[in-house]
């Protein structure tokens, strides 16, 4: 995360097909909206689209989208997982996923609190390995043994997000 550039995957699944294309369209629009607002975005683009998903037709609309954005380092990327934080809790329903390099944070609706935990770990990681790289090679030698004895964060069964 300290490089000036950070490459930021957003995926956005609208869940259980209920959602027409315009009412997609418009969240999208409106994240969009909300993103650009943020300090640190250099870039916003969609990703080229691939084929249709195995089982559709053409013309089926496919509840899910994509940004691909390029922030400008640590700040920019805690900015952003939180306002989609946010963003996730105001529709109630839904996924969100996050890729920063190497790591991965899936949000959902759900508990708020279990999403705040959530939330704060993946931070928490990132900033330890803004941290490592800053230090050198052996500290990220030492951060990488910790993470692997520590574990992945485990969420309880029966939780959403």
């Amino acid at each position: 995360m300290s490089r000036a550039v950070e490459p930021v995957e957003v995926a956005l699944d609208y869940g259980d097909g209920s959602a027409g294309a315009e009412e997609i369209e418009r969240e999208t629009e409106s994240l969009i909206e909300e993103i650009e607002q943020l300090g640190g975005v250099l870039r916003l683009s969609h990703p080229p689209a691939g084929p249709a998903p195995a089982g559709t037709r053409a013309g089926d609309v496919t509840a899910y989208s994509s940004l691909i954005l390029g922030l400008a380092g640590a700040p920019a990327v805690r900015s952003l997982v939180l306002l989609v934080q946010d963003w996730l809790a105001r529709r109630a329903s839904g996924t969100v996923t996050l890729q920063v390099g190497g790591d991965r944070l899936e949000l959902s609706a759900g508990s708020p609190a279990e999403r705040r935990r959530i939330v704060e770990a993946f931070l928490a990681h990132l900033e330890s390995a803004v941290r490592a790289e800053q230090a050198g090679p052996a500290a990220r030698a030492e951060q990488t043994a910790r993470a692997e004895q520590a574990g992945p964060v485990e969420r309880p069964e029966g939780s959403d997000g």
